[in-house]
């Protein structure tokens, strides 16, 4: 099995990748870092090169990262709430953090993309950091414990499903395709990594559902109502679905939630 060590270093090396110009460079790092971010199950588990292990250690070295740049604190009202919704047999520990600070970045990438430079502050979301971590922005707070919960649940659905280190993967395995094209087909390396990026971002949206399912089901087995993730995702602006968009719109969203929801009563 590869070697999973210095991910983290090499994700930051790719801002500036050779052989490929800066815009298409930009995209091949939105693509293998944007691995942040659930019946039928939707397929969103291919090959994953990480252990949980060293998942948890990747996602100790990001939470480090985070913590150098935020104001973040443990709050028992998370710990309330998340305590509930533990899954059984759960492959990591769960750890809630409620954050300040943050500067909002003027790149024109999508807010997802990147998380390490905080774009997400500008976004009703936590965000679940590989290995069980979840930081919730303190203005969520201001929402209603119904409405929290099935953000919590949404986040833990990332986490369990091991999103991030599934998408590390694809992207490891796309910078070998983009290098190998770049060196013998380099007019062509733009254009590939172009297709690459709106593949990843397919990835994401899929993802987004994905966790959507697994919330619903994790709120109705801690004995809770999936109907507040409908709740919560009904309070989201409404946004059209692009191809280099992160998530889906918030319609297909809530209306894969009520097709996740009504399969729990059979």
């Amino acid at each position: 099995m590869p070697r999973r060590k210095s991910s983290l270093m090499e994700m930051s090396a790719l801002r500036c990748w050779p052989g490929v110009n800066h815009k298409a460079g930009r995209l091949l790092f939105l693509f293998i870092f944007a691995g942040l971010s659930f019946g039928q199950q939707l397929d969103v588990r291919p090959n994953n090169y990480y252990s949980p292990d060293t998942e948890r250690e990747l996602g100790e070295r990001f939470v480090k990262h985070l913590l150098a740049d935020v104001a973040a604190a443990p709050e028992p009202r998370l710990d309330r709430l998340g305590k509930q919704l533990t899954p059984h047999e759960a492959p990591f520990e769960l750890r809630f953090y409620v954050f300040d600070g943050g500067k909002p970045s003027p790149d024109e990438a999508p807010a997802a993309a990147a998380p390490a430079d905080w774009r997400r502050l500008q976004i009703d979301e936590a965000i679940a950091v590989a290995g069980g971590t979840v930081f919730v922005p303190r203005g969520l707070l201001s929402r209603n414990d119904t409405q929290l919960t099935a953000i919590l649940a949404h986040a833990i659905g990332h986490i369990e499903l091991r999103h991030a280190t599934i998408g590390l993967t694809l992207g490891e395995l796309a910078q070998v395709e983009v290098q190998a094209a770049s060196r013998s087909r380099p007019e062509e390396a733009p254009q590939l990594v172009s297709a690459v990026a709106t593949k990843r971002f397919a990835f994401d949206r899929t993802c987004e559902l994905a966790a959507d399912e697994y919330a619903a089901r994790l709120l109705h087995d801690a004995g809770l109502d999936p109907g507040s993730l409908l709740e919560y995702l009904r309070t989201l602006p409404a946004a059209e679905n692009k191809p280099l968009a992160p998530y889906p719109s918030p319609a297909e969203r809530i209306q894969a939630a009520q097709a996740a929801i009504q399969n729990l009563k059979h």
